[in-house]
């Protein structure tokens, strides 16, 4: 597969990832998309910019008309992209992987991400097979700036409130610097924004949010200015961690549930999509507060999906992405509008810890575990065999699920990596340390058997 993964293009610079793969990429993918109007934009990553023009000469070349947005956040690139009705969009980012990585996300006219399923393997054989080519007519270019609008649509669900909550932001270094700057002077908001100032190398701290060690700064800054709550950023803006006011994480599922209990305050009855490996805790939340979860499959594209063909008016992966409807027409993904959601919760006088041991408390959640598998294949029979045979309930939307009524778990082979994921959660403590750890010696035998 190479620097083509299963959901976007991405590696190191320098070794698949260039110029003259991106100027191919643009081509094969204005080709693919047969469109005539692209949108694109880059992150603060050391060869992005680069990237990003060779990447729109390969657009135009193709004889499309391209509007370049510059430095900005995947999240504002989608929002203009579907706002304005282009035929695709593409961000140059590698977005929370370390800074030597750099690549591309492309979305189709529907606001869906191109994974190799959906088109990238198509574009990866026309890139694979291009030579020198002549450039064909009609193609253009403009750069114009794209921000404003998207901070409406932000603040819109706190208009006529004010937002006295203190909150540290973490853009860390990355592209989100502008966007987050902008929120705050909208909303008048008491905030320390931290790693403002774009840096691809990422001196400061690692792209990604999700790494304890990235945490460490913006929760001592949290109990330094007696803070309310911190939301850290990645590289490209779009994965979110939110810290509560003794500095601690917060797992996206409860940080989602929260999100939706506001959500659904407004709009009653609506669908809510949540990914397979959620704590149980959300989509019983949905129920309770009168939605009706649907669950989706890990990954943007399948939860995207999952929010068209059900009409959600949010959507949430536990590994901190966030999605909102904007209008019937189409969804995006936003960091800044789960932000404003989570302050308007906090103004009503208690603080996130409170807000969320409720949830927390229903369960107890296990870490993921990985585990190098070369036949990932042979362990996913193994274990639906077995489980099988003790009564287990049994889905396969995604890997393997099995549930019984004390604990469930899920096993999902990697899509790059010679990897089985493993989550597991129970009705307490010591189940989940039993069942995870006797999952654990299946996986691990099936493992050894097959070599």
């Amino acid at each position: 597969m190479g620097v083509f993964k299963t959901y976007d293009v991405r590696g190191i610079y320098g070794r698949g990832i260039d110029t003259a793969l991106a100027y191919k990429l643009g081509r094969g993918f204005a080709r693919f998309l047969e469109g005539r109007r692209f949108m694109a934009g880059y992150d603060a990553r050391t060869y992005s910019e680069e990237l990003y023009q060779a990447l729109t000469n390969g657009l135009v070349d193709e004889g499309a008309s391209v509007l370049g947005i510059g430095m900005a956040t995947t999240p504002q690139l989608h929002f203009y992209q579907m706002r304005e009705g282009f035929d695709g969009g593409v961000m140059v980012t590698a977005s929370h992987n370390p800074p030597e990585y750099h690549g591309f996300k492309l979305f189709d006219g529907q606001g869906g991400s191109i994974s190799y399923d959906k088109g990238l393997a198509k574009i990866e054989a026309m890139v694979t097979g291009m030579g020198e080519e002549p450039a064909r007519p009609g193609g253009s270019f403009e750069e114009a700036d794209r921000l404003d609008e998207y901070i409406d649509f932000v603040v819109e669900p706190a208009r006529g409130t004010r937002l006295s909550r203190k909150v540290v932001i973490d853009v860390g270094s990355g592209s989100a610097g502008r966007v987050f700057r902008r929120l705050v002077e909208r909303l008048n908001l008491p905030a320390l924004i931290l790693n403002e100032q774009p840096d691809g190398s990422f001196l400061n701290r690692d792209p990604n949010p999700l790494k304890p060690e990235s945490r460490v700064h913006a929760a001592a800054r949290v109990l330094e200015a007696k803070a309310d709550r911190a939301a850290l950023m990645d590289g490209d803006g779009d994965r979110v961690v939110f810290l509560d006011e003794h500095g601690m994480s917060v797992e996206n599922y409860f940080v989602c549930a929260l999100i939706a209990e506001e959500l659904l305050r407004r709009t009653p009855g609506s669908a809510i999509v949540y990914d397979l490996i959620s704590s149980r805790a959300l989509p019983e939340r949905i129920r309770e507060l009168g939605g009706r979860p649907v669950v989706s499959k890990v990954g943007y594209t399948f939860v995207y999906d999952a929010m068209v063909d059900s009409g959600a008016l949010f959507g949430a992966e536990t590994s901190g992405h966030v999605y909102f409807k904007v209008t019937d027409r189409f969804y995006t993904e936003s960091a800044a509008y789960a932000l404003v959601m989570l302050l308007l919760l906090l103004e009503r006088g208690r603080p996130l810890s409170e807000l969320v041991a409720p949830l927390r408390g229903r369960y107890h959640q296990s870490p993921e575990i990985n585990i190098e598998i070369a036949d990932k294949q042979n362990v996913l029979r193994e274990v639906e065999s077995h489980y099988r045979r003790l009564g287990a309930s049994i889905d396969k939307l995604d890997g393997i699920s099995v549930a019984f009524e004390n604990y469930w778990f899920n096993v999902r082979p990697s899509n790059t990596e010679s990897l089985i994921r493993l989550r597991l959660e129970a009705v307490d403590s010591e189940t989940a340390h039993s069942k995870g750890a006797e999952v654990r010696a299946l996986i691990e035998r099936a493992g050894a058997q097959a070599e």
